[in-house]
């Protein structure tokens, strides 16, 4: 079934482009200005589309088309908020291409079975609140006794009431499915147009500290030193040794180190690095920490600190909705693959009470995050018409 690829790209241009500054970025972040004129322009064109549709009170906007009252929702949706300096197509793409999908039913006279409802989630984006914030209250997923979670929640103007006013009854929904660019260059580096996720990487973080003895840079003999920094360096190579060998879809990095006592004619005596690891399978994650803890054994000049600071696990996509879009692809001759996606999404935090689903669309040079971010209208045009597909295909009793 065709969708109208210009009415799309209308949309996402015209709500999606609110809060691009001069550079082309785009910053819409939880809970600012810019997300709450987008939200306010993005219900508008739901209930132009016939939506029954509201903004809970923590800034989830929410659409329903009309289906059989006693049967449960298919969701569709993704997140409306932003990076700072981000791109056009993280999360909006899965707001307009589930708008366009309603659209197309609409035009085509088509009542479902289900009622369908369409989900913009709030602060998917790392933040204050952590991520996938809108999608984790909107489930009931939110730990509500977190350590200062209402002192945060006072910064935006929210109180423990008003998460538990945004929190659904997961029993009202069948199933959750999300169009999302891949993040990655994996699609587009071998000519795929599809990917059809099976699971959503855990996410593992250490916090890791070396201390050695902080001297005198022009002093102390280089066999003498206890040089925190050069340990540091050596077990960096070793962590991407190990990594290296495990192999795809594994991951680890280390984006933050701190050196102390800092100074250019000071030998470091501390160093404190976050080390951060995702995959689909939790042995490999436990492997290299047991790899580095057994290297860290060996040096007895210095000592190792491992504290675990974030470690979420992995979440598989629903079989039976993963063999249906596959079976699409075959059907349409849409060249596809079943893959992992590394990156967290608000269905990460859906898996958790209902039955999840996601479609991959190319992202050009594997770039997100971004203004340079992009993917083809062909490509999204593609995507939103499996989606489409999807729907109609999970419809059926």
């Amino acid at each position: 079934m065709n969708i109208d690829i210009e009415r799309l790209k209308k949309n996402i241009i015209k709500i999606g482009s609110i809060g691009r500054d001069d550079t082309g970025g785009i910053s819409r972040l939880a809970f600012s200005e810019e997300y709450n004129k987008a939200a306010e322009e993005l219900k508008r064109l739901f209930e132009d589309n016939g939506l029954k549709t509201k903004i809970d009170p923590i800034g989830n906007v929410i659409g329903s088309r009309e289906g059989d009252k006693d049967l449960p929702s298919i969701m569709i949706g993704s997140h409306l908020d932003t990076v700072k300096n981000g791109g056009l197509y993280d999360g909006a793409l899965g707001i307009f291409a589930g708008l366009e999908c309603i659209s197309t039913l609409n035009d085509k006279d088509i009542k479902t079975n289900h009622p369908i409802k369409l989900v913009a989630f709030n602060a998917e984006e790392g933040s204050e609140m952590g991520g996938t914030f809108g999608s984790r209250v909107f489930i009931g997923t939110q730990y509500l006794k977190e350590e200062k979670l209402e002192n945060k929640l006072t910064n935006y103007g929210l109180s423990m009431n008003d998460l538990k006013e945004s929190t659904i009854n997961s029993e009202d929904v069948k199933l959750f499915l999300e169009l999302h660019i891949e993040q990655g260059g994996y699609l587009e580096q071998n000519n795929i147009k599809i990917g059809v996720v099976n699971g959503i990487a855990g996410i593992t973080r250490y916090s890791i500290n070396i201390k050695g003895e902080a001297n005198h840079a022009g002093t102390t003999p280089m066999d003498l030193r206890k040089d925190a920094l050069t340990m540091a360096a050596d077990l960096l190579l070793k962590i991407d040794h190990i990594s290296k060998s495990i192999g795809s879809p594994f991951v680890s990095t280390v984006g933050q180190l701190s050196i102390k006592p800092g100074a250019v004619n000071v030998i470091p005596g501390e160093v404190e690095f976050v080390l951060e690891m995702r995959d689909m399978d939790r042995k490999n994650i436990d492997y290299l920490m047991d790899e580095i803890i057994k290297y860290t054994n060996t040096m007895d000049e210095f000592q190792f600190k491992f504290d675990l600071l974030i470690d979420k696990p992995n979440v598989n996509t629903d079989p039976h909705i993963t063999n249906v879009i596959a079976e699409i692809c075959r059907n349409k001759r849409i060249e596809f693959d079943i893959m992992a996606s590394g990156a967290g999404h608000d269905a990460k935090e859906m898996a958790a009470k209902v039955p999840i689903g996601m479609i991959f669309v190319p992202s050009k040079g594997g770039i997100s995050h971004s203004p340079l971010e992009f993917t083809s209208w062909e490509d999204i045009e593609n995507g939103t018409e499996v989606l489409l597909e999807t729907i109609l295909n999970l419809d059926d009793l």
